[in-house]
């Protein structure tokens, strides 16, 4: 079957650009990509619709990226730079699935990367 990638949506205003594309297979809809860049951060996912499965998400900062495996970052992410990405899918996330499911992703890896939780917190002795 051939798989065409179709753009529904292109923003540009103001040093911020926005792509969504629908990854099509046979005529039918079966994977969407989005990608967002402003300034040096640059951020991109892509998600299978059938499966419901994020296939790819990738998130840069200065030329620096981190990309996710399996849910997992292949290199630590500064806090910071994930809730930036955050910011930027949520509001992605009122038209793309794939903006949904990597704010899920991201999420993730922010609780992950905490130093301190809050269970740390209810289990330490006072001095």
């Amino acid at each position: 079957m051939y798989v065409s990638e179709i753009p529904v949506v292109l923003i540009r205003r103001r040093g911020l650009v926005v792509k969504k594309s629908v990854i099509e297979r046979g005529g039918s809809p079966v994977g969407e990509y989005i990608y967002v860049k402003r300034g040096l951060f640059e951020a991109e996912a892509e998600y299978d619709l059938e499966d419901g499965v994020l296939y790819y998400l990738q998130v840069c900062w200065l030329g620096t990226c981190a990309v996710w495996y399996d849910g997992e970052p292949d290199r630590p992410v500064p806090p910071h730079l994930a809730r930036r990405a955050l910011a930027y899918f949520g509001e992605l996330a009122k038209f793309s699935h794939a903006a949904v499911a990597a704010m899920r992703v991201l999420t993730s890896s922010l609780g992950h990367s905490s130093p301190l939780s809050t269970s740390d917190l209810t289990h330490r002795q006072p001095q």
